[in-house]
């Protein structure tokens, strides 16, 4: 059976979305400015979600260990 594409979307976005907040609190750690924080949360996590979703669709499709 596998993941649908809507539970491999919901999946990378709700992981996603933690991992903004966390990339966002050490960023602004070391740079103590919010813009930068900001910019470069959404900036690496619009790819790492990208990425995360073919990832995903290329492990549903791979047998092993089903």
């Amino acid at each position: 059976m596998g993941s649908t594409y809507e539970r491999s979307f919901v999946k990378g976005l709700v992981w996603e979305s933690i991992s903004f907040v966390v990339i966002f609190i050490v960023v602004y750690l070391i740079y103590g400015d919010v813009k930068t924080s900001f910019i470069f949360s959404i900036g690496l996590t619009s790819i790492k979600s990208v990425l995360f979703f073919i990832h995903e669709r290329i492990w549903k499709k791979i047998k092993w260990g089903k």
